[in-house]
């Protein structure tokens, strides 16, 4: 493996002290060596800072970044930034990798020629091994192609994944099409991941578990939803609809699939609000709401009815659910 290109693993660190040497660690033990680790300590405020600091300090491979909490996009733009490796990975502090996932998804990328090679995780519980419902292992092999069409594929099969730790992605891919993580929101990873394959010219799968993803209590994936999940949602719809427009998607199935699943979520946060936020954020999900229905609600009949009515949406679902 001694000429396989670099590897820059970007790991934004964000108070998990915790977690952090088991993350870190998974990257230093790969059997795939070369590579280089950049942590993003994103203001932490508890001991990750000074465990970030150990490991560049015994390392030479370990550099640290330091910066005002700015939040997860902010964080990976600053690491990619310093990343000088062919190929990027985005490693959540809180999770880890097994210890061969970077020489398989190097090889993969280097024998296919590929932006793109993405692959499965085990999801589990903070704390136990169980196993938890939420699902990323694909039950079905994508050849490698074109990644419009690898998108359209896993929406056809309910197989897309958008979770950006769960590709190995060519650094040019960034640069060539000027791809970034949208700032200061929750959800990045949804715009990102799908603007990412619509650009990739090839994308590749492996196949395997190789990816150990961790749920705790108060991470932002299970927090209690408020107004900035909302305004997240709204950030996200307007972007993802942009560049549908941009790239000559607006026809395309797949596409109109994945705004109204968009759309579905500006939808359950709304009604996720106290009575306060919604007062204050009626005005923007009704331009939203407008929005949907001049865009033929993306030919998704049940959520044209929801933009009218609930009761019309409730009804509709019961009539499928009964007569298919």
């Amino acid at each position: 493996m001694e000429n396989l290109p670099l590897i820059s693993v970007v790991i934004p660190v964000y108070n998990v002290e915790k977690y952090l040497e088991e993350c870190v660690n998974s990257v230093l033990a790969q059997t795939y060596k070369n590579i280089e680790i950049i942590l993003v300590d994103d203001g932490s405020t508890d001991s990750s800072g000074e465990i970030c600091d150990s490991y560049a300090l015994q390392n030479s491979n370990v550099q640290v970044i330091h910066q005002l909490n700015a939040g997860l996009s902010d964080a990976r733009t600053a690491g990619f930034k310093k990343a000088t490796g062919k190929y990027v990975y985005f490693l959540d502090s809180d999770d880890y990798i097994g210890e061969n996932a970077l020489e398989k998804l190097c090889l993969i990328a280097e024998a296919d020629a590929s932006d793109i090679v993405f692959f499965d995780a085990h999801s589990f519980l903070d704390e136990s091994d169980e196993e938890i419902r939420q699902n990323y292992k694909r039950k079905n092999i994508y050849n490698a192609k074109n990644g419009i069409e690898i998108f359209e594929e896993m929406q056809k099969n309910g197989e897309f994944h958008s979770s950006v730790p769960l590709m190995l992605i060519k650094k040019d891919l960034f640069l060539v099409n000027n791809l970034s993580f949208i700032s200061g929101i929750y959800y990045e990873d949804m715009a990102f991941t799908f603007e990412a394959l619509c650009l990739a010219k090839k994308v590749s799968q492996c196949p395997e578990c190789l990816y150990f993803r961790r749920y705790r209590k108060n991470s932002i994936m299970t927090s209690k939803k408020n107004i900035k999940y909302f305004d997240s949602t709204v950030v996200l719809y307007k972007h993802i609809l942009q560049f549908v427009k941009n790239n000559g998607l607006a026809e395309n199935n797949a596409a109109k699939k994945y705004l109204a699943r968009i759309s579905y979520n500006v939808f359950n946060n709304y009604n996720a609000l106290s009575k306060k936020d919604k007062k204050a954020a009626s005005e923007i999900f009704s331009e939203i709401r407008k929005d949907i229905l001049k865009n033929k609600a993306f030919d998704d009949t049940a959520l044209k009815l929801k933009c009218y009515n609930n009761i019309l949406w409730f009804t509709y679902k019961g009539i499928k659910k009964v007569f298919g």
